[in-house]
């Protein structure tokens, strides 16, 4: 009997510092050594950054025998790991491939109720809380900023929701996705965020470092701003510490 060639695996690379985690696909005959290869992740190459390598280990969770079974293993175990939206790993989003995956994908209403049974109640990190003026104002701001979408200008995110019959959630994701080079922000995102007035800045401390702000520290250990933030509220993390709150 003729035995079936594995075309790839899924693995999940774990940080031996901090434990954190990312899960990953690669297939066999890729270029660059598939052995030594530990992901491609964007927090996930951050976090290989600042800590080298070699603090690195990287375990295969599953073979497949084709390209069509890798994307399916890849994004059923990132599913099953709730890996996008738990604070202990690098992942961002369901799967590697590029493009607006949830939309396209004929399971999305199926993800989304999973997602929304992860994030309520009191496994939603603002369970509980107010929000605050500031949260209000940002989110107002960004969306009330004007966007280009494929030649064509709104004045602001929410009309370009209504004339394209979308979500501003969507429109917000296509914004911020290299898949969707014709939709841009007519004022870069960074800026809108530092032009609200009186947005607190943290000095904070992790793991030992101290940074001058939230958004510093997010970026040096690899993860979201939002994850850093939430980490920073949850006892579970007593590494994490706000040091003191200035007003820019």
């Amino acid at each position: 009997m003729e035995r079936k060639v594995p075309y790839g695996f899924v693995y999940e690379t774990i940080n031996m510092v901090n434990g954190m985690k990312y899960i990953g696909k690669c297939i066999y005959h890729r270029q660059n050594s598939w052995r030594t290869y530990l992901g491609s992740g964007l927090y996930l190459k951050r976090a290989i950054a600042k800590y080298g390598k070699n603090n690195f280990k990287r375990r295969i969770l599953c073979q497949a025998y084709s390209d069509e079974e890798l994307n399916i293993l890849e994004e059923q175990l990132i599913k099953m790991y709730d890996a996008v939206e738990s604070s202990l790993y690098y992942n961002i989003k369901l799967t590697s491939i590029g493009g607006d995956t949830f939309i396209t994908n004929p399971h999305k209403e199926i993800t989304r109720e999973l997602k929304r049974q992860h994030m309520s109640g009191k496994k939603n990190h603002q369970y509980g809380k107010a929000k605050t003026p500031h949260m209000i104002a940002s989110v107002k701001e960004a969306n009330n900023r004007a966007v280009m979408i494929e030649g064509i200008t709104y004045r602001s995110q929410s009309e370009a929701a209504r004339c394209l019959n979308m979500n501003v959630t969507t429109i917000n994701y296509r914004l911020d996705s290299d898949a969707y080079p014709t939709w841009e922000r007519v004022v870069p995102k960074n800026k809108v965020i530092r032009k609200v007035n009186n947005h607190p800045t943290c000095t904070v401390e992790i793991d030992g470092v101290i940074y001058s702000s939230i958004k510093e520290a997010s970026y040096d250990i690899g993860v979201s701003v939002a994850t850093t933030i939430r980490r920073l509220d949850n006892n579970e993390f007593p590494t994490y510490k706000r040091l003191s709150e200035r007003l820019r």
